[in-house]
């Protein structure tokens, strides 16, 4: 897929949360996006694995709980 890491990441959220892609920012987070509940995260789980062609282990999906950390993980899953 074209575009880089963070761009795409940026877009996969602001899709999952319908928000526009300049509210998201590191920081994003269950607190900072209205719609960010535990059923939109299940959603965005499954669209980040599926878009960077990881898999989370379960144990680290709760942990996913901002931009940054998702990027974090994104890059230690080697995402493409």
């Amino acid at each position: 897929m074209a575009g880089t890491l963070d761009a795409r990441l940026r877009t996969m959220v602001a899709a999952v949360f319908g928000i526009p892609e300049h509210h998201v920012t590191d920081d994003a987070s269950p607190h900072t996006i209205q719609t960010w509940d535990s059923v939109q995260h299940i959603h965005l789980v499954l669209a980040l694995e599926s878009e960077f062609g990881v898999q989370f282990d379960a144990d680290d999906i709760p942990a996913l709980t901002s931009v940054a950390v998702i990027r974090e993980h994104l890059v230690r899953a080697g995402a493409v």
